[in-house]
């Protein structure tokens, strides 16, 4: 197996940990409730749930990876980390205050 795939798979396993890890840490504690949690998140994490699954089996040799699969794991890498970026920045904020009189 290709040392790209290996790495690639081995970063979406991570970013969908912890992804699931701060959904539940902020529900946990109180910082998000159920009923704000917006669309895209919810589809986020069912794409990082597919996409978990996807790569253990490429790390377990059972499926063979190929470059869709790696063009998918990078898209969905290079998704989150404009997440993160976007709301640590508090460009959401921004948009919040200007959207909401």
């Amino acid at each position: 197996m290709n040392n790209n795939y290996r790495i690639t798979s081995w970063l979406s396993i991570i970013i969908s940990i912890g992804f699931f890890l701060l959904l539940i840490k902020e529900l946990i504690f109180g910082e998000l409730s159920l009923s704000e949690i917006a669309v895209t998140p919810i589809i986020l994490g069912i794409i990082l749930l597919i996409d978990f699954f996807i790569s253990l089996q490429v790390l377990k040799q059972k499926i063979k990876p190929n470059i869709f699969l790696q063009i998918f794991q990078i898209v969905i890498i290079i998704y989150c980390l404009y997440l993160i970026y976007y709301y640590n920045s508090g460009m959401s904020v921004k948009v919040d205050q200007f959207i909401t009189p």
